[in-house]
């Protein structure tokens, strides 16, 4: 049985930001007029006051709407879109969301830092399940990697059913690991997708 699979987790295993087709970006600068994240403002500011790069350089990048309103003036069919998609969380809580906009994008949308964007800026979109704009030049290209998440998934539970035929202390000798520890591994890989619906794929 040969298993080629990591031993880390990441949504980044999946992202092709090598050869990314900036190309199919309809330059409508939506995503960049209504950004929001898992984080209320308040958690991201104590994020970036724990060391947390990443939070740090958003809230020192984007600025913050006043209001849920105040983004759904400047662009009511994204923030609608997102709302709706986050509603479907069974935690969400409309209190804690905070939209951001980039101060940078120019009246033609067009990004004047983009030699030095910050990196949550380069791996946008991080996946195929990142929130587009309705009518996104995207659109099949998120189709496609919502397909090759999947396939992979489906292989690795496929690994799983494969690794049943063994005890768990059984070395699997190309490895050198035991059936129980490599069951480990890509359960850990499967569960960041879960959320995306995974366990029926």
């Amino acid at each position: 049985m040969d298993i080629h699979i990591s031993n880390t987790t990441s949504h980044e295993d999946y992202a092709i930001y090598d050869n990314f087709p900036q190309h199919l970006c309809k330059m409508c600068g939506k995503c960049c007029k209504a950004i929001t994240t898992p984080y209320s403002h308040e958690e991201l500011v104590e994020l970036a006051k724990k060391g947390q790069e990443e939070a740090r350089v958003f809230i020192e990048i984007f600025k913050k709407y006043d209001s849920i309103e105040a983004a759904r003036a400047a662009v009511p069919d994204h923030v609608d879109n997102i709302l709706q998609i986050m509603k479907r969380n069974k935690d969400f809580d409309i209190s804690k969301v905070t939209f951001y906009y980039c101060p940078h994008l120019t009246k033609q949308n067009t990004c004047p830092v983009y030699a030095t964007r910050p990196d949550c800026c380069r791996r946008a979109p991080r996946n195929g399940w990142t929130i587009f704009p309705p009518d996104c030049g995207f659109a099949g290209w998120q189709f496609m990697q919502r397909e090759r998440v999947k396939e992979t998934i489906r292989k690795l539970k496929e690994y799983l059913l494969e690794l049943e035929l063994f005890d768990e202390d059984y070395v699997i000798p190309e490895r050198n690991i035991t059936a129980g520890e490599l069951k480990k591994i890509i359960n850990e890989r499967i569960k960041p997708w879960e959320e995306f619906g995974a366990k029926l794929w």
